[in-house]
């Protein structure tokens, strides 16, 4: 995005930032979003800037689970999360705007306002409104550094980037927040990872496993696929996508086979299965569907039958590509930290560098009426001979909950094998994926496993949105 476009959102919103001691995670998940504004009510943004705000996270390859409202006298900036009318989680970013733009007169740069604003998206974006424990320095630190690697990617210099802390006044440590130093560094290190990307290590199945680290795994497997540059262009990928599915052991029954086209982008997907003639888009994670001879779409997943409700939440697991985390894995080149490295392990017969992702907690509807509780892990298996991802293990475990109780729980395990990647446009994509699904209760495998052969095929990659 130009530079132009950033001072437009800028002047849009009235953004631009100067006293910067307050500013820092908080997760209040009780009280109203107006609540947060002492007593005034909040305001949402322009359209304009809505839509700047879109444009800046298309550029970063990033979705935006969040929402932006102006409130006005806080004197500072939050992350926050809260309960929507449907009682789901929903992250907001409040803003005060005549703080930010002091902020920006007192530094001049308006690259103060936008590194602010960028500190916030890292708190949500790493995570940390999952903890509910309000903010502390580790993750003010994490910010920091996403702060500046974004800014870094929007062509500020170090300077720049470091300006959303020159009139910082707090130079010793808090229980909540670091000094002043160690943030102009984290942003340093963060501005550094972009515009100074040579690392002393070089990782392969050789590196002494001390000199292992998550940002090593996350770079060299970037560079495997054809390099973050060219791959950050990417805004959709159109594809086909066939499945073989079996149910047990039986090596001898007959598969079921279909096939899928999808349109991925960095805020929906697109999805149409033309033996049954029905279209789906998902889209902030809320599903869709219609027919192909219809023109408006009904919101969740279509009835089997005329009496079986499926569930929105499983079918929609179900008609996922498997490159369902291609715009989501961005995240990880800016902040690897994100994740956890556990060491070597094998999968399928490959030795891996394992990284697994931080717990999630995803809600739908009301726990004290009817609802359900999803937790969810995820690890990542890196080869340490090729540097791509090679597999996936998922745990969802489902809580679901009658009247505040908690009825059938169970968890469900998916494990993704990528045995083979095709170059398009010289870069790799996965074309052939097993996928093995078990339901565990308990940690016990109950019923029949669930076996999928993919192939993808007929990629078309596109650099800007059709």
């Amino acid at each position: 995005m130009h530079r132009f476009k950033f001072l437009f959102f800028i002047a849009i919103i009235g953004l631009t930032p100067v006293f910067l001691s307050g500013q820092g995670f908080q997760n209040i998940v009780i009280e109203a979003v107006d609540d947060l504004c002492f007593g005034r009510q909040s305001e949402g943004t322009d359209a304009e800037a809505e839509l700047i705000m879109d444009q800046m996270m298309a550029q970063m390859q990033l979705k935006r689970p969040f929402k932006i409202r102006k409130c006005p006298s806080i004197g500072n900036a939050y992350a926050t999360i809260q309960p929507d009318e449907n009682n789901k989680q929903q992250a907001y970013i409040l803003y005060d705007p005549i703080w930010l733009k002091e902020m920006a007169n007192a530094s001049k740069t308006d690259w103060a306002s936008i590194g602010v604003l960028a500190h916030e998206v890292g708190h949500i974006l790493s995570y940390h409104a999952l903890d509910k424990k309000g903010s502390n320095p580790r993750w003010e630190i994490d910010a920091d550094r996403f702060a500046g690697s974004r800014l870094a990617m929007m062509g500020s210099t170090l300077e720049e980037a470091q300006s959303m802390f020159k009139n910082y006044t707090q130079l010793e440590d808090s229980r909540t927040h670091p000094g002043r130093d160690k943030r102009l560094e984290a942003v340093k290190t963060g501005w550094m990872s972009v515009n100074n990307p040579v690392k002393r290590v070089i990782l392969n199945e050789n590196t002494a496993e001390r000199d292992v680290s998550p940002e090593l795994i996350v770079n060299r497997y970037f560079e495997s696929l054809g390099g973050f540059k060219a791959l950050s262009q990417i805004k959709q990928i159109n594809f086909k996508e066939t499945f073989s599915e079996t149910k047990g052991e039986d090596l001898n029954q007959t598969p079921i086979k279909y096939t899928y086209d999808y349109e991925q982008t960095v805020n929906k997907l697109s999805i149409i299965d033309r033996a049954s003639e029905t279209e789906y888009l998902i889209k902030n994670d809320t599903l869709f569907y219609k027919y192909t001879d219809q023109d408006s779409w009904k919101i969740g997943a279509p009835r089997l039958g005329t009496s079986f409700d499926q569930d929105p939440y499983m079918f929609k697991n179900q008609i996922q590509p498997s490159t369902k985390n291609f715009f989501d894995d961005f995240l990880l080149v800016s902040n690897p930290e994100v994740t956890y490295y556990k060491g070597r392990r094998r999968i399928a017969d490959e030795e891996c560098f394992l990284l697994e992702m931080p717990e999630e907690k995803i809600e739908i509807g009301n726990l004290n009426k009817k609802g359900k509780r999803i937790v969810l892990t995820k690890q990542y298996y890196f080869s340490t001979y090729t540097g791509r991802l090679y597999g996936i293990i998922e745990r969802e475990q489902i809580l679901n909950f009658k009247k505040g109780k908690i009825k059938n729980p169970k968890t469900i395990e998916t494990k993704k094998i990528i045995s083979d990647y095709e170059m398009i446009d010289d870069l790799y994509f996965p074309k052939e994926i097993t996928i093995t699904e078990t339901d565990l209760i308990n940690d016990v495998a109950q019923g029949e496993k669930r076996y999928q052969q993919r192939s993808i095929s007929e990629f078309i990659l596109e650099t800007e949105v059709k």
